[in-house]
């Protein structure tokens, strides 16, 4: 009886074709229910332009949401080398819980556009990555614009870079200027009142009162009126994740003038922090000296999972409860500090750097601080029929898990796609001849293959993760940040695989086997190889149509975590040929290793397993000692700065080399086939490089993407 869903045949080929294409579209139309919590939140792209530049954004907020409506808003903003994706997490929990939530693309990141010059004056002449709100400022404006928001609750929340840009647009928002002191200066400036330095921290409506005639207390008090209005309306309230206070003094005690004195203040804005306690960089911002400054702690460490209430005036801080269990509702000191923006708490959880965009604490953690300091959740927190949604009610690593599946069956779909072409007549040229029947190797140089494949694995990640990114060269024929990683990353798998097959075909020579490498069929004629690598390049264009349909269709890309593929910009294309013909070289060596042995004595499921496994257990272990090492002594051996895309895109890759060799008989479709995959996934979720300004083209202009 013939099997119905097969590679084998034509017919058998589409039918698992079809069924790849709807589970994506049944994956897509999952995540999307999560996303908007069963359609209770609707979710907009939005193209924003404010100088010349446009961001790319989601913007999230209630089903049925009106003009008449006054609800708290959060920006959202990601970190270096990815987009706006990475974080959605953040946005969809909060979204959940009635917040509206801008979940913003950067310049230069993701689909955003790069200004001649943004809102510090940072762009095409002088470009760096710090020092800069790079566009958060230009899409607070845009939520001001929005009737619907509460414009006296807009919160900012931003992991690593995302909170640097975050603390800036405070800096520049919010400013140093406590309310009473801008009255104090009001006086000063405008009515010519002098102060002692005693006096500049006296009430100034008290002082107007009592120094002021009819007449001018009048004007003062329509000029009240404008600077708590504009007051009212600064960002209220910061989630820095992953965030050190040292980076570049952002956030620090600020010298200030008050009629005519100089003063030291705090920025006016309520701060929590987040960090991970294997984060080397940012675990100990809580023992700072510069944290233990600004809040007024002296020799102590700040006490985390605690709030705490600054006063600039006396220098000195209060605790006026625990994180967990502490309500603005009935909690009249940690009220009034919200109120008064001198709110500060301090956050460490057990994970890295990267695991704080996928991480249950963390969100619960940021959903719990913007439910005190925007007094929301689900209702104001004042009002006694508000029923909150509690803060450990965590659902987006389940939408992420679908997103998995969904790239998981994109790949599937590449397959299957490859089978029902290669049965047609152009791309007949691209199946060799069947040749592993003429390999013959023992079964303990088998393992013994395998085993040395774990350790190459092993090695590469290993070494990968102990360069530093900013310290690696620009290179602007390739702009994409962590690109150096990836290739290095992939030439070190390359380098081991020419080591092993060399030393696997001299053995195998002394045997009398020459027809080792020969099976591999890697020698194929050119026009052969030509249409192999144009079907690859057809097979591209069709995972990323499927990738479309689930945007189109439901606003989802593919996705777990760091491992992703994502929508681009039309000009991102003439990088992934750039990437690809660097990587393709490595690929072939790679899937040279991956098929160096068929295994004909096992079905063949349980061959392309054994493959998978052999070739990705190396990372898989070399991450599990790295945290094992990480939890005992508080410190991870190695970096994980790459090791969390890997975990997932190795064992896709090793399938599709397996799959597709078996396919075809030769490896170079598998290896063209993953080379414009990872140039992809390169180009489109890593980002542009930090130091790196990249004009706009004409060609997205053109197209409009």
């Amino acid at each position: 009886m013939e099997k119905r869903f097969t590679l084998s045949t034509k017919a058998g080929a589409v039918r698992l074709l079809t069924l790849f294409v709807a589970l994506i579209v049944l994956c897509g139309f999952g995540a999307r229910v999560l996303s908007s919590a069963g359609g209770a939140v609707k979710i907009s792209r939005v193209t924003l332009d404010a100088r010349g530049a446009t961001i790319d954004a989601d913007l999230y907020y209630p089903a049925g949401t009106s003009d008449e409506n006054k609800l708290p808003a959060v920006l959202v903003a990601h970190g270096a080398g990815v987009g706006n994706g990475i974080i959605k997490g953040y946005a969809e929990e909060l979204a959940r819980r009635g917040f509206v939530v801008l979940n913003v693309n950067a310049y230069g990141m993701g689909l955003s556009e790069s200004p001649d010059s943004d809102e510090s004056g940072i762009g095409a002449e002088v470009y760096q990555r710090l020092g800069t709100p790079h566009g958060m400022l230009d899409a607070l404006e845009f939520i001001r614009s929005l009737n619907f928001v509460d414009q006296t609750r807009v919160g900012m929340v931003g992991h690593s870079l995302g909170s640097i840009r975050i603390a800036y647009a405070a800096m520049d928002d919010c400013g140093y200027y406590t309310l009473n002191d801008r009255l104090i200066n009001i006086l000063h400036d405008t009515f010519g009142q002098t102060f002692t330095p005693a006096e500049i921290d006296q009430d100034a409506d008290a002082l107007a009162a009592e120094r002021l005639n009819a007449d001018q207390l009048a004007y003062y008090e329509e000029l009240r009126e404008a600077c708590r209005q504009e007051y009212d309306t600064r960002i209220r309230s910061l989630c820095l994740v992953g965030y050190s206070p040292n980076t570049n003094d952002q956030l620090q005690l600020q010298t200030v003038t008050v009629g005519g004195h100089e003063v030291t203040r705090n920025c006016q804005v309520n701060v929590g922090m987040i960090a991970g306690a294997y984060d080397e960089t940012h675990r100990h911002f809580y023992t700072d000296d510069a944290t233990k400054s600004n809040w007024y702690t002296g020799s102590e460490d700040a006490q985390l999972e605690m709030w705490y209430t600054l006063d600039d005036v006396a220098q000195a801080s209060t605790v006026v409860g625990p994180f967990v269990g502490t309500s603005v509702a009935d909690n009249a000191a940690l009220s009034d500090a919200v109120a008064d923006r001198t709110a500060r708490v301090c956050m460490l959880n057990p994970e890295t750097h990267s695991k704080n965009l996928f991480s249950r604490d963390t969100a619960s953690d940021m959903v719990r601080y913007f439910e005190q300091t925007l007094s929301y959740n689900r209702g104001d927190l004042a009002d006694p029929d508000t029923v909150p949604l509690d803060a450990s009610n965590i659902l987006f690593q389940w939408r992420e898990l679908l997103n998995c599946a969904g790239m998981i069956f994109m790949a599937c779909a590449v397959i299957a796609a490859a089978a029902v072409l290669v049965k047609g007549r152009f791309f007949a040229a691209c199946v060799a001849p069947d040749r592993s029947g003429t390999v013959h190797i023992k079964h303990l140089e088998y393992w013994l293959f395998g085993a040395l494949s774990v350790a190459i694995g092993f090695f590469a990640i290993w070494k990968v993760n102990g360069l530093f990114v900013p310290s690696l060269p620009y290179v602007r024929f390739l702009p994409f940040q962590t690109w150096w990683l990836t290739v290095i990353f992939i030439a070190l798998l390359a380098l081991g695989s020419a080591i092993l097959l060399a030393v696997f075909w001299w053995r195998c020579k002394k045997a009398g086997n020459f027809d080792s490498l020969k099976a591999l069929n890697a020698g194929m004629k050119v026009s052969a190889i030509l249409k192999t690598i144009l079907l690859a390049v057809v097979l591209l264009a069709f995972a990323y149509f499927t990738l479309m349909l689930s945007e189109y269709l439901f606003n989802q890309d593919y996705r777990l975590w760091m491992a992703a593929f994502t929508e681009m910009k039309v000009e991102y294309w003439q990088y992934i040929w750039r990437y690809t013909i660097i990587m393709l070289p490595c690929f072939l060596l790679i899937g040279a290793t991956t098929n160096y042995v068929i295994r004909k004595d096992i079905p063949a499921w349980a061959d392309t397993l054994i493959a998978v496994l052999m070739n990705s257990a190396g990372i898989w272990l070399c991450c599990l000692v790295n945290y094992e090492i990480m939890v005992r002594t508080g410190n991870p051996w190695n970096s994980f700065i790459s090791t969390y895309q890997v975990l997932l895109i190795a064992p896709i890759t090793v399938y599709i080399t397996r799959k597709l060799y078996r396919l075809t008989n030769s490896i170079w479709l598998g290896a063209a086939v993953n080379a414009l995959l990872i140039s992809w996934s390169l180009c489109s979720a890593n980002g542009f490089d930090i130091n790196a300004f990249i004009p706009q083209s004409a060609m997205s202009v053109f197209f409009n993407v």
